[in-house]
């Protein structure tokens, strides 16, 4: 009874103790889509935060002058009645949600029907508040909020975490390096192992298309190419350009 003396005698102008603002708060919490929301005890209306619904619960304290003279109900202005009028009693609705069709006397109402529409946004950001549908979209807008991993070796940051794991262990892990069986050359990665042994085998898998040279690296391919069959290209080209 406290709080609701406070809420419409005194328009929550007085500063409450903390414990009335709790009890408040979780009497008129209520979940929508997922999400708090503070939803007016007087009438149908939903807040997004406590302090909307604060500003809210000073219209149902002021004077209500205009009256509708269909169903005697009373507003505290006048397009709240034109509104009224409007949606109860001649059902004009001009507003029209795209999705479900479903139409609404007013544009705040279809915003707040659009909800609806919207996946819940389970996954909420620590740092802004910022709520996403998928956890990974998430992980990347993290991102957005600066370099967090820096190396303690050398200074550099990284935004994404597997960049920055991939660089300690390149550069500065004293992990057992990969080493080849046969020539004892160390490789930082299994990856570049796998390519360095290429180097002891009698594969030659990069073949030239216009002299059939092979290669063992595509690198040495591609030098290739550019040594000897760059000009025989462009003439190649202009011929099938005719």
């Amino acid at each position: 009874m406290l709080v609701r003396h406070f809420k419409f005698h005194h328009a929550m102008s007085l500063v409450l103790p903390l414990s009335v603002y709790k009890n408040m708060m979780n009497r008129t919490k209520v979940l929508v889509d997922g999400s708090p929301k503070y939803k007016c005890p007087e009438c149908s209306c939903v807040l997004r935060d406590f302090r909307g619904l604060k500003v809210h619960l000073q219209i149902h304290n002021r004077d209500r002058e205009y009256i509708c003279s269909l169903c005697k109900k009373s507003f505290v202005r006048q397009i709240n009645l034109d509104c009224h009028i409007k949606s109860v009693h001649q059902k004009i609705h001009n507003f029209s949600c795209h999705l479900c069709e479903r139409t609404f006397s007013t544009v705040a109402n279809l915003r707040e029907h659009m909800n609806i529409h919207i996946p819940s946004k389970k996954h909420v950001c620590e740092v802004c508040g910022q709520a996403f549908v998928h956890k990974g979209s998430l992980n990347t807008h993290k991102f957005s909020h600066g370099t967090p991993f820096t190396c303690n070796h050398c200074g550099k940051n990284y935004a994404n975490p597997l960049t920055f794991k991939t660089h300690i262990l390149e550069n500065h892990s004293n992990l057992p390096k990969y080493v080849c069986d046969i020539c004892g050359k160390e490789l930082k990665t299994e990856s570049n192992l796998q390519k360095h042994m290429v180097v002891h085998s009698n594969e030659r898998p990069f073949i030239c298309p216009i002299c059939n040279a092979s290669y063992k690296m595509k690198k040495h391919l591609r030098q290739h190419q550019r040594q000897r069959h760059e000009n025989k290209k462009v003439i190649e080209r202009a011929k099938q350009l005719g």
